[in-house]
């Protein structure tokens, strides 16, 4: 719909997405602050649908990592939380507000960045 939006790629396939949307293309908002991050289908960066157009470095290796998301068995309904590559367990309470560990592809995204989901 002539509007865009712009993400930072974190390690393990994670994309920060910025919570301002623009009327045109712009210069990345380089320093703001994220709507939300999820796990996103590398194939939509591998195949440049998304291209990458700039580079906004991390401060430390530490800030490369997305934050923690909440896995839930679907057979046990036991809590995990993975975070740096590594998962541990967790209590439905320490997973409360965390994102879901799900890989998202395109138009998801898109209907979360606009408030459709």
């Amino acid at each position: 719909n002539e509007q865009f939006a712009y993400g930072k790629v974190f390690r393990d396939a994670s994309v920060g997405i910025y919570e301002k949307i623009f009327s045109s293309r712009a210069e990345p908002p380089i320093k703001s602050t994220f709507a939300f991050i999820l796990e996103l289908d590398l194939y939509i960066l591998r195949s440049g649908i998304w291209p990458i157009i700039s580079h906004e470095a991390f401060s430390s290796v530490d800030e490369e990592w997305p934050p923690p998301v909440c896995l839930k068995d679907r057979f046990s309904g036991d809590y995990s939380i993975y975070h740096k590559g590594k998962i541990r367990s967790a209590t439905e309470a320490e997973c409360a507000g965390l994102e879901a560990d799900a890989v998202w592809g395109a138009a998801r995204v898109i209907d979360r960045i606009m408030g459709r989901t």
